[in-house]
């Protein structure tokens, strides 16, 4: 994450050092703009996932005689960082390209306590995506200083997960982590904000950006390694599917396998897991014309 960002930041010197270069009136201006902030999303499938997992290892250590605290912490959100191209036809009007990386992430610590043992289940959960752009861009003016900036378009689509499961109890540990990369899939965005002119050529950005987008088809590996045994890893694609409990309940779980569960009462609503990036984000910048 840190090598995006910084590659982020070392593109924004070019456009800066066009300011000191002169300049011809012409009807089409170019804008670069350079923004980051936080970014909001639902996780869908991976979340519940995860939370199912949890539930249905708190319901089994329950049955067992132990006792439970904690739960599962769904990830919400994170950090994002981007920019975009925009070629101005009008002082109001322009197509833009651009590419943003966002990022969520939590952690979720449950403990299991037994007259003959205690332990805990430690889960972690680690989500990037790194959308590419295209659309429409205004700059309303609303002022001498200040424009109404409004953009929509569409952006495809590709993401990685991360999660890792550990239980540890005393004299022993053990961990399961996996690791899947999504196809690409087309998503919408559109934003809303304030372009604020500090100088002919730089302005500061203020911008809410909403995006819709769900992804599926991941594919990757999943690594066992414990204390008490020797590290596997095994290749698949990442499935959803609830477990039907009767009387106590569905638990909906994650697992990476070649081929979905096959069919059975236990086993239901059998799918490509998805990630469900729907969400908004609150972003600061600026916006350097030529």
């Amino acid at each position: 994450m840190k090598r995006k960002f910084t590659q982020i930041l070392g593109l924004a010197l070019i456009p800066l050092l066009l300011l000191a270069l002169p300049r011809t009136s012409s009807a089409v201006t170019v804008g670069f703009k350079f923004f980051g902030g936080y970014n909001s999303m639902n996780g869908g499938d991976i979340n519940e996932g995860l939370k199912g997992f949890v539930d249905l290892y708190k319901l089994e250590a329950t049955l067992g005689g132990a006792t439970t605290h904690g739960d599962y912490k769904a990830f919400h959100g994170g950090l994002e960082a981007g920019g975009d191209l925009i070629i101005y036809f009008t002082p109001i009007v322009g197509i833009g390209f651009g590419a943003s990386y966002l990022q969520a992430q939590s952690s979720s610590e449950i403990g299991f306590t037994h007259p003959l043992f205690s332990a805990t289940m430690k889960v972690k959960p680690q989500v990037t995506s790194t959308p590419i752009r295209a659309g429409l861009y205004f700059a309303v003016p609303m002022g001498s200083f200040v424009n109404l900036t409004l953009n929509a378009g569409a952006e495809y689509y590709l993401a990685k997960i991360k999660y890792s499961v550990r239980f540890d109890s005393t004299g022993s540990w053990d961990q399961t982590e996996t690791d899947v990369d999504s196809k690409g899939k087309i998503g919408f965005c559109g934003g809303i904000g304030l372009e604020i002119k500090v100088h002919p050529n730089l302005s500061i950005l203020l911008e809410g950006r909403g995006r819709y987008a769900r992804l599926d088809g991941f594919e990757g590996k999943e690594t066992d390694t414990s204390s008490s045994w020797v590290p596997s890893t095994e290749d698949g694609k990442l499935w959803y599917v609830k477990i039907n409990l009767g009387p106590l309940g569905q638990y909906p779980i994650l697992g990476l396998d070649e081929n979905p569960p096959p069919p059975d009462p236990m086993f239901q609503d059998a799918r490509s897991a998805r990630l469900d990036i729907n969400g908004f984000s609150a972003l600061a910048g600026i916006m350097l014309r030529f």
